[in-house]
């Protein structure tokens, strides 16, 4: 090797040698010095799938780390905050528990606590038409649809939307919206207010009811023209016959000389009323 040669390798060593160094203080100041340390705290999550309406077992959850920024206030720290509770909706492994997931039965029906305390929970009678053939879940979302025929001599029907997007809370007496197979129920709970349920327990005593199954994303309200409240429709009454005009009787007029008379008869009884000239 000639001392041409030599040189160049010595040069390319050291200029490697000097990228690698500069490499390494760039990487060094993009990293920002000290690595900064994440604080964690303890909460309760499901150690398993939870069904809803399923009471919070010893099993059921665990308390793992979680990162303290993350920590709500509606979040449970320790498992017996937890433990015989009911899960008021589906809870998924390792989802941590919430206050608003899992309530205390407090000894009474847990299904009254899958509702707001504003509203009431509401059943109406279906068939395989009016409950849409079978297709309603729970926490599907519904129109009720009222028809009725006004009492009188035509055979007009009437229609109107009654109650727009209400919830369904359990069709017969299944709660679990777990199941996607279609099945013709004979009741329908929905969830209302008390407005709205005297409205559909009013409709089903004049008519009929009909429920209507809303997309889950349309929240499209169909505005109703305001109304007053409906009063019952008798027939008009018929237009009783003028009474026939009782009858005047005959009259005679009675020549008697230079006076005259008038006889008037009602029936078999007769009258002369005396005039003259």
């Amino acid at each position: 090797m000639n001392s041409r040669t030599l040189m160049l390798f010595l040069t390319a060593v050291v200029l490697a040698v000097f990228a690698v160094l500069i490499a390494q203080r760039w990487v060094e100041s993009m990293g920002g010095g000290a690595v900064q340390q994440v604080e964690y705290g303890r909460v309760v999550v499901a150690s398993m799938d939870i069904p809803q309406w399923k009471t919070v077992g010893e099993k059921d959850v665990t308390e793992k780390n979680w990162p303290k920024e993350a920590v709500t206030k509606e979040m449970f720290t320790e498992k017996s905050q937890v433990v015989g509770k009911v899960a008021i909706s589906n809870v998924f492994t390792d989802e941590p528990l919430i206050a608003r997931r899992v309530v205390d039965p407090k000894g009474g029906n847990v299904f009254s606590l899958g509702f707001s305390e504003n509203k009431r929970a509401f059943t109406v009678r279906v068939n395989d038409v009016s409950g849409v053939g079978g297709f309603l879940l729970p926490d599907n979302h519904v129109d009720v649809l009222h028809s009725w025929k006004p009492s009188g001599m035509n055979d007009e029907v009437h229609s109107e939307t009654l109650v727009q997007d209400v919830r369904v809370l359990a069709v017969d007496q299944e709660a679990s919206s777990e199941k996607n197979k279609p099945i013709v129920v004979r009741s329908v709970t929905l969830e209302m207010t008390p407005e709205q349920a005297e409205a559909v327990f009013r409709a089903e005593e004049q008519g009929s009811i009909q429920l209507a199954l809303r997309n889950p994303t349309d929240k499209t309200l169909i505005e109703k023209p305001e109304t007053t409240a409906r009063a019952p429709v008798f027939p008009e009454p018929r237009a009783e016959a003028p009474k026939a005009a009782l009858p005047r009787g005959k009259t005679f007029t009675v020549i008697r000389g230079m006076s005259q008379s008038r006889i008037q008869c009602q029936g078999n009884v007769c009258s002369e009323q005396l005039g003259g000239y």
